[in-house]
């Protein structure tokens, strides 16, 4: 999002700076990468085609179940015989060559209705990002030679007629690394490849003749500002793309989008700040604030018949502990004992040594 008053104009053949536009209020809308990604999810899947298994699949044999008495299930089994494939089950879902639980349907609910409200804002943040440059750099653009962004170029370019003018103006932009990173990457074809997506060339409705000029060129697609697009604004969902317009274009973005004086400040947050913690934490703002509500400490209620228990249980373990070590000292001495009436009846004074025979 922007908050510029006014935007250069680019000349198409000295690509000099030969005036200013004021700028759109639809490049103030605060950016909503959520709702974009909402909005590119239910509006993408509009363009799928329904598929579905047939209603005869793992129908289309004679079986019919043999009954119980037989150490078998009930599943119905193939009629016939003198191949493999009589007495196997068939029709049901856990069967080899057996029907489909939940098959697809072709009146399954393919595509998604999304709010008149929503796809207008959603097309209104896609359009104020593509003036971020952090986005559309993000996005893999190559973007460093531009003069400034959003780029903007005189209506001449809507009377462009060879798709080699076009390439030259887009050269002498600053777009030549951009072009070649696009191009360099569709050399080969295989379905479900990913092309990176190039710049987006906005035009009046009626410039055939520039549309003509830029539609062939790799990676760089045309729009209509009548008929912006937000698969075309925001491919995969994902904010920056490197857009650029017309003059006639650029003025027109806040009639088309019917974007409103209220709407665009509404969202607005009129930060000047972007160090939110020295703000939080100043005297002005800690001075009007409540002071910290601490959560009520917890009090173990303690019963007098849990006392008692508690008391009981710490005397009888100190009791046991009693026991075991008299025990303990009870059978050390025992043993002296045996070993010294051992020694007196053997009448040797000396301690015992048990030898091993050699």
């Amino acid at each position: 999002m922007v908050h510029r008053p006014t935007v250069s104009v680019f000349s198409t053949s000295t690509e000099k700076r030969v005036g200013s536009t004021v700028m759109p209020k639809v490049f103030s809308t605060p950016l909503r990468s959520d709702l974009v990604h909402y909005v590119h999810t239910n509006m993408s899947k509009n363009k799928r085609q329904a598929y579905a298994v047939s209603k005869l699949s793992g129908y289309q044999t004679s079986a019919r179940s043999w009954g119980t008495g037989r150490a078998l299930s009930r599943t119905p089994r193939v009629k016939g015989g003198g191949t493999h494939r009589a007495g196997q089950a068939a029709y049901a879902n856990f069967c080899r060559a057996g029907g489909m639980f939940a098959p697809t349907r072709t009146w399954r609910r393919w595509h998604r209705k999304v709010n008149l409200k929503e796809r207008r804002l959603a097309l209104s943040v896609a359009v104020a990002s593509t003036s971020v440059v952090p986005l559309v750099m993000s996005r893999g653009h190559r973007v460093e030679s531009l003069p400034e962004l959003p780029l903007v170029l005189e209506d001449s370019v809507e009377t462009l007629t060879k798709t080699r003018d076009a390439v030259a103006l887009l050269n002498k932009l600053g777009l030549s690394d951009e072009l070649a990173r696009v191009s360099s990457a569709r050399r080969t074809k295989r379905a479900g490849k990913k092309y990176p997506v190039g710049p987006l060339v906005v035009l009046r409705a009626s410039a055939v003749e520039g549309r003509r000029a830029f539609r062939n060129i790799p990676g760089v697609e045309v729009a209509s500002v009548e008929r912006l697009n937000l698969l075309k604004l925001a491919p995969a969902g994902n904010l920056g793309r490197l857009v650029i317009w017309s003059k006639s274009a650029f003025e027109s973005l806040d009639s088309v989008l019917r974007v409103e004086s209220s709407r665009s400040t509404k969202g607005s947050t009129g930060l000047t700040n972007p160090d939110v913690t020295s703000l939080v934490n100043s005297t002005v703002v800690q001075s009007s604030l409540r002071p910290r509500k601490l959560p009520p400490r917890r009090v173990t209620v303690k019963k007098p018949h849990s006392r008692r228990l508690l008391r009981l249980l710490h005397n009888s373990v100190r009791a046991k502990k009693t026991v075991d070590k008299s025990a303990r000292k009870e059978r050390r001495a025992a043993s002296k004992k045996f070993f010294r009436d051992v020694e007196s009846a053997l009448g040797s004074s000396e301690p015992l040594v048990l030898k091993l025979p050699e």
